[in-house]
């Protein structure tokens, strides 16, 4: 009796010992924290909800909605961080570096993060000091709801766990904006990542850290500074990566957060990071069957560029694609450029004379397809240089309202209702022309559109902002001035428009108080939309053309980038499919 119960000792201890040696080499595994773009901010959309099981999630806290405890792993679906995360850069960093791994592969992500968070409540000398003095404020009640109160020991705790099943392959931080600008927090970061490889038994050269920057200045982020000091990372640790996060739109609401498709382009861009840093190319596995939505993310569809430059200078080419899901993408540091017509140097375009030219950009996208435009590019003189397609792109620069088939750009003066014929004018006009910025109107159902003055400050009336209003007021002010709606509603910021982009026409602004449409430099009371272009001034046309595109490939655009029709050309140069053609 005694030898049996032995040996069922002996069976139950080897069964337990197998079990824990049963560590799946191909399950990468990535530690995630930071605070609330780390946490994600976005609300997920019906194209984020198919996920492939093998990409996990292990609950580093308890879920009611979806239900999931403490310690499990689950499929990623959204949210994964935590109860009041959303849409985050981790969702498509998983989905990527699923698609690109070998068949068999599984990833595995690990994530603690708190809006708000300061880098210390991660530094566990630190964290305990930095909640007793900061006991109200957000970020602590987050991290006593969800983390025990000490989320550095619970990602440590988890990571053990992880451990048990798979392999931790790299960490991923998306921190700053709590300490924005702070020069010691390369160093902070640092004794963070050591402890934590340290903690875990890790080695630097096997789990590299990989750090986003924060919204850029462009569009729309508010501590866009604090990428001079994320720039420091790799001279500081040696491991360290940085993830770009230029072009990358912020949601239009506040300085500090992405929209969803820039969390989608964000989180694929760190996993780029990582494939390069493991030596793999940025491109999925041939066997790995990708859904629809997914394709379409991954699926370029045309090339967008513009660049204003001056005689003399040199500068990285902006190029930008939209791919088949709609979304708009900074491709600059992705693609390869040359030209018969203009000097290229390490990728930059150098601007030596004034002058028109084509540079053709080659591009590979996820998929392994390659794809080829030219885009025409001109260099000094003036006209209207990018045009927009997307109100995430905008972000917060200053453009004019142009509409096309008038060949008028919206204009207002204290005293007139008016519009300019040759567009241009409205960059250049020092005396009452007008430029504009897109705001998200805090009622959350439309946009304001700010005035900017020439200069790029804030147009002011009476010491309050300006806006562009739908009618005039008390006949003797502008419509575009107006502080307050109509009805006798004192909004203070004008009209709330409702702002649409049809394919290939252009803007609708429609009054989301009258439900009337704008059509000219006077009130917005038409039935049916007028459609305008939003542009900047530059130096350059963005027309061009992807070679397996044939989508207006018969269209004739002038110098400035207007379509014009064939039958009322008149002499001079014009683009057609992206070259130059002369009418004499």
């Amino acid at each position: 009796m005694q030898r049996r119960i032995l040996l069922m000792w002996v069976m139950l201890l080897t069964c337990v010992i197998g079990a824990k040696a049963e560590v799946d080499p191909n399950f990468h595994i990535y530690i995630c924290f930071g605070q609330s773009n780390m946490e994600g901010n976005a609300q997920w959309e019906t194209v984020d909800r198919e996920v492939d099981a093998r990409f996990q999630m292990l609950a580093t806290c308890n879920f009611s909605s979806p239900k999931r405890t403490l310690g499990n792993w689950y499929t990623a679906n959204c949210p994964i961080v935590s109860p009041d995360g959303k849409l985050g850069p981790t969702d498509y960093f998983g989905r990527t570096m699923l698609a690109a791994l070998p068949a068999g592969s599984k990833v595995g992500v690990i994530a603690v993060a708190m809006g708000g968070s300061p880098i210390e409540m991660f530094d566990k000398d630190k964290y305990e000091q930095k909640m007793k003095a900061n006991a109200s404020e957000w970020w602590a009640q987050l991290a006593k709801r969800h983390y025990g109160g000490n989320p550095y020991g619970r990602l440590i705790e988890m990571g053990k766990k992880a451990q048990e099943v798979g392999v931790i392959k790299g960490i991923l931080l998306h921190q700053g904006c709590s300490n924005c600008g702070d020069p010691n927090w390369p160093n902070m970061v640092k004794k963070i990542y050591n402890d934590m490889l340290t903690d875990l038994g890790l080695k630097a050269a096997d789990v590299p850290l990989f750090v986003g920057e924060t919204e850029r200045e462009d569009m729309g982020g508010g501590c866009a500074s604090h990428n001079t000091v994320v720039a420091k990372i790799p001279s500081v640790i040696p491991t360290g990566h940085v993830v770009s996060s230029e072009g990358i739109p912020g949601n239009g609401s506040d300085p500090w957060h992405f929209s969803a498709a820039g969390y989608r382009t964000f989180g694929k861009r760190y996993a780029y990071e990582a494939l390069k840093v493991m030596g793999m190319e940025t491109k999925a596995d041939a066997a790995y069957e990708m859904t629809d939505n997914l394709k379409k993310f991954f699926t370029l569809s045309k090339f967008e560029g513009s660049v204003s430059l001056k005689e003399g200078s040199k500068a990285e080419f902006p190029v930008w694609g939209v791919f088949a899901d709609g979304h708009r993408e900074y491709l600059s540091k992705e693609v390869t450029i040359s030209s018969s017509d203009f000097t290229i140097e390490n990728g930059k375009l150098v601007a030596s004379e004034e002058k028109t030219g084509i540079v053709t950009v080659t591009y590979t996208d996820f998929l392994g397809q390659q794809h080829t435009g030219e885009i025409t590019v001109i260099v000094g003189g003036s006209g209207i240089g990018q045009r927009f397609t997307s109100l995430d792109a905008i972000g917060t620069t200053a453009f004019a309202i142009i509409n096309e088939t008038e060949g008028k750009a919206l204009y207002g003066s204290d005293n007139q209702n008016l519009g300019y014929d040759v567009p241009e004018k409205a960059f250049n006009d020092n005396n009452s022309g007008y430029l504009f910025k897109l705001e998200k109107s805090s009622a959350g159902n439309g946009h304001l559109l700010r005035l900017i003055t020439l200069s790029g400050s804030a147009y002011s009336i009476w010491g309050n902002p300006g806006y562009l209003n739908s009618q005039p007021l008390d006949g003797w002010c502008s419509f575009i001035l107006g502080l307050n709606n109509q009805n006798g509603q004192d909004l203070k910021n004008g009209a709330v428009w409702d702002i649409q982009y049809a394919d290939g026409k252009g803007f609708s602004l429609k009054n989301v108080g009258t439900g009337k449409y704008l059509k000219d430099a006077g009130t917005a009371n038409n039935d049916n939309p007028t459609y305008f272009t939003f542009c900047t001034l530059g130096g350059s046309t963005a027309i061009s053309t992807v070679r397996h595109t044939a989508a207006d490939d018969d269209a004739i655009y002038d110098l400035s980038g207007r379509r014009v029709t064939a039958r009322t050309l008149k002499p001079g140069i014009y683009i057609k499919s992206g070259r130059k053609i002369a009418v004499r």
